[in-house]
């Protein structure tokens, strides 16, 4: 006979285990899944973070840097069906630029009464920059108050900017007490640019471009970043240019990186 403890504890302690939800396994699943997944986004990350700027490759484990905002602001979430696209490179940029105008709500809310001004723009990070310089133009403005319930098609922005090297915030703080959103949804020309720079892009382009980023690294920045993503991307390739063309180069960045550390 069934002791009081099997009857009616132990059905108590093992209910919410049975109620759990099966565990994902992320590396499995297709693009289209993931993609589908990004419903579940409910907190801030880099590329879609309100009050703080987030510098980082959310493939790797390393730690976002904070590279300015509101002190205090909460770190980036590495969501792990993000983490997972971003690692797919280029071969999941086609299906997410096809992504790009899902209205499909997120569990993340932005926007509210803590900020002095909101406003959508289009603001865009080209593949080519102009080397006489004035690459960014004066972007659109257009005011909007409450909250916003951020988009797959937002978020499905940053996370081409993650696998590209390119800074396309969704979700972006802007001093002082200012929320911008560049969401491709609002402003739908930022997916015509978007898929002019990356439209059925091979891995063998990306490699290229990033090679090209880490050529001019020195004008915009871009060495480090360039760095990571061609060391996951293309190890192989990687350890060619780390002992050849770039070998300075390279040890240099890779000097700041242990630094950071």
């Amino acid at each position: 006979m069934p002791s009081i403890f099997h009857k009616f504890v132990l059905p108590l302690i093992l209910m919410p285990l049975l109620l759990q939800s099966p565990r994902k396994n992320f590396e499995k699943m297709q693009v289209s899944q993931l993609i589908d997944d990004l419903i579940n986004v409910d907190t801030q990350s880099v590329g879609l973070h309100p009050t703080a700027w987030a510098v980082g490759f959310v493939a790797e484990d390393s730690t976002p840097e904070f590279a300015g905002g509101v002190l205090g602001s909460a770190p980036p979430v590495a969501h792990p069906q993000i983490k997972e696209l971003v690692k797919r490179g280029a071969a999941a940029v086609p299906e997410l630029i096809v992504h790009l105008s899902d209205v499909r709500p997120t569990k993340l809310k932005v926007g509210g009464n803590f900020y002095m001004f909101q406003y959508f723009s289009d603001e865009y990070d080209p593949k080519h920059h102009n080397p006489k310089g004035g690459d960014y133009p004066e972007w659109e403005k257009k005011d909007f108050s409450g909250d916003y319930t951020v988009k797959v098609g937002d978020v499905c922005y940053a996370i081409i900017g993650q696998i590209v090297n390119r800074s396309l915030m969704a979700i972006r703080y802007q001093p002082t007490a200012g929320l911008v959103i560049n969401s491709p949804i609002e402003a739908p020309e930022i997916i015509k640019k978007v898929k002019n720079d990356w439209n059925n892009i091979t891995a063998e382009e990306l490699k290229r471009s990033l090679i090209d980023d880490l050529e001019q690294a020195d004008r915009y920045r871009s060495g480090l970043p360039a760095v990571k993503r061609l060391r996951y991307y293309f190890p192989d390739e990687y350890e060619k240019l780390r002992a050849g063309k770039f070998k300075d180069k390279i040890a240099e960045y890779e000097k700041e990186e242990r630094d950071k550390k």
